[in-house]
């Protein structure tokens, strides 16, 4: 193994994190960040030889009292590939990077980047299986519109908007207080997540059918950001599925959940790659469409109300065909 080249080695950016920190660590925080961290299945030698603490077998951290801590002292060399420099660079040609860094931060950007070759642009990468209706087909950057959102969620302040669906929705006029942008790659859509104070909830909105989107002078005092994370914790579903290691599926399988937040690792004894899907409660009918979707390549294993719902629309679709 090649410790500090990260490109050999997974534990290189987890090992970084931690020497960087300069904290310290018991043996369950280095357990969770083992799992929460590192994909796949955990290689105990390594580990046990990383995070050693008796004496003499100590290479990166010392034990005392039940904790570890880094041997190394001051800051820890943390070196850029020559593609995430590239990614970097792009940042600079952003058309909406400038509305969540301010401009020191764009001007130290550019000039970190300036020698750094620009082999590649994210224009070059071909996206497959996108929504034809998306940002993209359309030439609608939504520029102006993210600025005004990004100014209210910076300035804890709301927007007036127009939100007209024929024969689903239509609101003129009306009052929320953004907390969250959301760009789903397969939809080619930007997503806000606001607070609603006349109906008193969080709602989503795609962006796309906004419209006349202007700030408010109303401000809130209230910690929406809190508050939002309390009702994503409250409101958060997961789903646990088990894939088939086929390339397109495996690649469709994040196209379509991603809007959602996920982890996955894969098991070499049942090869099958385990999912996990964390969802909102508002967006189980959409998770179960895309499940079923997939067809036979996916299976259910959790939890149990999902398994019966995917049966029973199975079921109800081969009697359409009886």
């Amino acid at each position: 193994m090649i410790l500090f080249d990260e490109t050999e080695n997974k534990y290189y950016g987890l090992l970084a994190h931690m020497l960087q920190g300069g904290a310290e660590y018991s043996q369950k925080d280095i357990r969770d960040m083992l799992g929460k961290y590192l994909p796949g299945e955990e290689d105990f030698e390594v580990t046990e030889a990383l995070f050693a603490t008796d004496e003499g077998e100590e290479l990166l951290f010392i034990g005392t009292e039940g904790v570890i801590e880094p041997v190394l002292g001051g800051d820890f060399p943390i070196r850029n590939s020559i593609l995430e420099n590239q990614a970097a660079r792009s940042l600079v040609r952003s058309p909406y990077a400038g509305h969540f860094l301010r401009k020191d931060t764009m001007d130290k950007l550019e000039k970190a980047t300036e020698k750094v070759a620009e082999d590649w642009t994210p224009d070059d990468i071909t996206l497959k299986n996108v929504f034809e209706n998306g940002i993209r087909s359309s030439g609608r950057l939504f520029d102006r519109e993210i600025s005004v959102i990004a100014k209210a969620i910076h300035e804890k302040c709301a927007i007036r908007y127009d939100n007209v669906r024929p024969g689903r929705v239509e609101k003129k006029e009306a009052l929320a207080f953004p907390v969250r942008i959301e760009y789903s790659v397969v939809n080619d859509r930007f997503r806000i997540n606001a607070y609603e104070p006349v109906e008193m909830r969080f709602i989503k909105m795609n962006l796309d059918t906004m419209a006349n989107i202007e700030l408010a002078d109303e401000i809130t005092d209230v910690d929406l950001e809190a508050e939002y994370a309390e009702f994503i914790k409250l409101n958060t579903r997961k789903v646990v599925l088990d894939v088939e290691p086929v390339d397109h599926i495996i690649e469709r399988c994040f196209r379509v959940f991603s809007y959602y937040d996920r982890k996955a690792r894969y098991d070499r004894e049942g090869r099958v790659y385990r999912l996990e899907v964390s969802y909102l409660k508002a967006d189980e009918n959409e998770v179960i469409k895309n499940i079923l979707s997939m067809g036979s390549h996916v299976v259910v294993m959790e939890p149990r109300a999902i398994q019966k719902e995917v049966y029973r629309r199975i079921l109800a679709a081969s009697k359409q065909y009886a």
